[in-house]
């Protein structure tokens, strides 16, 4: 038997359908290690900006300078912490409306682990904008 595009089609839109309602199975990792980075840089930073109060020209630009080099030293680590925090307070109906396995989250999250932060971003944000119908399935980064 052979079966025209719409029979193909709608044999696709109900599998997608019902693919939709399964629940999303999310791996449990914690962020330890994450989360202690950016701690010290917060704890840096409040130490630093208690001290900067009594310096004047040249020590003052040098210190916003370390600050800056600092911050960006740990961007990989908020942005880790960012994700995780998402994965694990964001709504269930948000969470489970990613096409994707696994989940655009989740992607971003081991892109930014496997390229980097400026090429994990970039191939996390593409996801991002192509899941939506028809776009579907298992993509790994």
């Amino acid at each position: 038997m052979i079966m025209t595009d719409k029979e193909i089609l709608k044999a696709f839109n109900q599998k997608r359908k019902s693919d939709l309602r399964k629940a999303v199975i999310r791996p449990k990792f914690t962020l330890h290690k994450e989360f202690l980075h950016v701690i010290a840089t917060l704890v840096i930073m409040v130490i630093c900006l208690y001290f900067a109060s009594a310096l004047t020209g040249v020590g003052f630009t040098v210190l916003c300078i370390f600050l800056f080099l600092f911050i960006l030293s740990q961007t990989k680590n908020i942005l880790l912490l960012l994700i995780f925090l998402y994965q694990r307070y964001a709504p269930a109906a948000i969470r489970k409306a990613c096409l994707f396995t696994p989940s655009c989250s989740e992607y971003m999250r081991i892109s930014i682990i496997k390229y980097g932060v400026l090429k994990g971003v970039r191939k996390g944000f593409r996801r991002i904008r192509i899941c939506r119908p028809p776009n579907g399935g298992v993509d790994e980064p």
